[in-house]
C-alpha cells in the first residue's frame, strides 16, 4: 500500500513524469494554435483585408484575442485529455489549468519569431509545435500503457486461481 498524499488520496510518484509532460503538451498545443492564428492575422494584413495597426474595435483584434484565449482553453483541454492516467479529478484539473496558462506564456514566443522570420516563421513555429506535441502525446500514451500493465501485474497474483491451490508434491 502506498502512502496517502495531503489530500488523502493514494500518492502516485509514477505520475510525476506524466503530469509534467501533460502540462508541457498543453502549453505546446496552445503555442501551435496561437501561431496559426497569428499567421492568419499577418496573411490578412498583407492582403489588405485587415489593418496593419488594429484598434481594439477592429474585428482583427477580436480574432487575436480569441486566438490568445482559445490557446489557453485548448491547452487546458489537451492537458486534461492527456492526463487521463491521473484518476484524481482534482489533480488532473489543477494540472490542466497549469498547462493552459503555460500556453499563454508560450504565446509570447510568437512576437520575436514574427519579427525575425515573418509570417512563414509563424507557420514553421506551428509545425514545430505540432511535431513536439505529437512526440509528447506519444510518450505519455506509452508511459500510461506501461503503468496500466504494471498495475495488472500487481493485481494478477491475487486473482489467480492457483493462488490458493496446495503445493504439488
Amino acid at each position: 500500500m502506498r502512502a496517502a498524499s495531503a489530500t488523502g488520496e493514494e500518492a502516485q510518484p509514477d505520475h510525476v513524469g506524466i503530469a509534467l509532460q501533460g502540462i508541457l503538451a498543453g502549453a505546446v498545443a496552445g503555442l501551435g494554435l496561437v501561431s496559426l492564428v497569428m499567421w492568419l492575422v499577418r496573411t490578412l494584413q498583407l492582403s489588405g483585408a485587415a489593418p496593419l495597426a488594429p484598434r481594439p474595435s477592429d474585428s482583427i483584434a477580436t480574432v487575436i484575442l480569441a486566438g490568445w484565449m482559445g490557446s489557453a482553453i485548448a491547452g487546458g483541454f489537451v492537458s486534461w485529455t492527456l492526463l487521463k492516467p491521473i484518476r484524481s479529478a482534482y489533480r488532473r484539473g489543477g494540472l490542466a489549468m497549469v498547462g493552459g496558462f503555460a500556453g499563454l506564456l508560450f504565446t509570447f514566443v510568437t512576437a520575436p519569431v514574427d519579427g525575425v522570420l515573418g509570417r512563414w516563421g509563424l507557420l514553421g513555429l506551428a509545425g514545430v509545435a505540432a511535431l513536439w506535441f505529437a512526440l509528447l502525446a506519444r510518450k505519455i500514451a506509452r508511459r500510461a500503457r506501461e503503468l496500466e500493465a504494471e498495475a495488472r501485474l500487481v493485481a494478477a497474483p491475487a486473482a489467480s486461481p492457483l493462488a490458493g491451490a496446495p503445493p504439488a508434491s
